[in-house]
């Protein structure tokens, strides 16, 4: 039975991974179907565990015999959409960002694949509910040290009434450096002078995240 067959009669939760990539990837190529190329993709990635997919990009994929340019944009769209779906579901469920708990699991599915840190402002309203995230910098956090003007100013923009500070550590390991206490600390006095505190600094781990409030650096 085609893929394609299979899918309409038993529904797409029945597929395999590679069988579900192949129909992205679509008409087969000289010599290999369009499930022997999906095969591939999966062999490319550690452990071929379908998790990693979601941290490739589209140079990543090209360079697999049998994906072209258009199969592997469609890929990672694929892959975009799908993170996008799921943040906009927690976003629903969870508007209220009074835990850190509920900020990470926001923000983790975005930030935990990105290949270098990027320096996030999230602005709330008086009931601690989600006006706007908005990203400061990219790069090393020690870049972000002169952008708490950044940060207030995106604040006095959405008129937000408090902030949540966010990146992530693309080691996977959420634990804060002296640098990030540092940005955290300097921030957080030029917010309380603007009187509009900031609340917590989420750090971003593979699938973790440390919350400098609870650890007591704010």
């Amino acid at each position: 039975m085609k893929v394609q067959e299979k899918m309409k009669t038993y529904g797409s939760n029945t597929l395999t991974d590679s069988e579900l990539i192949s129909l992205i990837i679509g008409k087969r190529v000289k010599d290999r179907t369009a499930v022997e190329v999906a095969d591939k993709v999966m062999e490319s990635l550690p452990r071929q565990n379908l998790y990693y997919l979601g941290e490739t990009c589209v140079q990543d994929l090209e360079a697999i015999y049998g994906v072209g340019e258009k199969s592997a944009l469609a890929l990672c769209a694929a892959i975009e959409l799908g993170k996008r779906i799921r943040k906009s579901g927690v976003k629903l469920n969870a508007p209220d960002f009074s835990s850190p708990q509920n900020v990470a699991s926001y923000l983790m599915e975005d930030m935990r694949f990105l290949s270098q840190e990027e320096f996030r402002a999230v602005y709330l309203t008086t009931k601690n509910q989600l006006i706007a995230v908005q990203t400061i910098s990219r790069g090393s956090i020690n870049a972000s040290i002169a952008k708490g003007r950044d940060v207030l100013k995106y604040a006095l923009r959405y008129n937000a009434a408090a902030i949540i500070l966010a990146h992530n550590h693309p080691s996977g390991n959420p634990e804060p450096s002296h640098e990030d206490i540092a940005v955290t600390q300097r921030i957080a006095d030029e917010g309380q002078i603007m009187e509009i505190p900031v609340l917590d600094h989420i750090i971003i781990g593979d699938g973790t995240y440390v919350s400098l409030c609870e650890r007591g650096y704010i």
